[in-house]
């Protein structure tokens, strides 16, 4: 019988050397705390639906499962994990060749819904309904910025600014140099500022420039 009150205490990378030696309550455990994570990541990345993203979510923890004993303990955890799924997602764009298929309409965060919605970035409590208009137009440049970012470039911007890993982890992930990982999450800032200052969103809307400057690091 599985111990789930001791798998509960288990780090990620202890519970992944548990499953590794048969425990399938520690695979249930690492499952229930990145899940939802990991199929944000999947969406973002590949621009598609929840829906057609769970099918690519399942194939990633298949991959999981098979490579089981080539983890290493004392390796992080999320870095090996992401590392599978960024590999996945990259074979999926190049394989499928979606890439002209993508609409911007397609989801950026982990709804609940198959319709379109968006990447949360600015909380609503509170706010006057001008300001409410002014976060859903934020939000709006923004996902057509990460939208329009070539895929090194978008992964490298969700994988800080949305799934918060540090550069360090990112460039484990991607195998490039630090250098390169700061280059590109630079040009990703770049190209969201160029994004809103097309769309005249500086020249008009003072207080929102501000807010995107503090959320991005610009």
């Amino acid at each position: 019988m599985v111990d789930t009150a001791k798998n509960i205490d288990l780090t990620d990378e202890e519970a992944m050397v548990e499953f590794q030696n048969g425990n399938a309550g520690a695979f249930d455990l690492l499952l229930k705390r990145h899940g939802s994570g990991l199929l944000r990541f999947i969406m973002k990345m590949t621009l598609n639906s929840k829906s057609n993203a769970e099918d690519l979510f399942q194939e990633v923890f298949v991959k999981v499962i098979e490579h089981r004993k080539k983890y290493d303990g004392n390796k992080k955890f999320t870095t090996w994990l992401y590392s599978l799924a960024r590999n996945h997602c990259i074979d999926y764009l190049r394989t499928k060749k979606n890439k002209q298929n993508f609409s911007l309409d397609v989801s950026f965060s982990s709804g609940g819904t198959n319709g379109p919605v968006t990447l949360e970035t600015l909380e609503s409590k509170e706010r006057n309904q001008e300001e409410i208009l002014i976060d859903k137009e934020i939000k709006f440049q923004i996902n057509l910025g990460v939208g329009q970012l070539k895929e090194e470039f978008r992964e490298v911007f969700l994988l800080r600014e949305v799934e918060f890993l540090s550069l360090k982890e990112i460039a484990e992930i991607t195998q490039v140099p630090l250098s390169t990982i700061k280059s590109r999450l630079r040009y990703a800032y770049n190209n969201l500022r160029d994004v809103f200052i097309k769309a005249g969103f500086f020249d008009l809307k003072k207080k929102p420039e501000r807010g995107v400057e503090k959320s991005y690091g610009m």
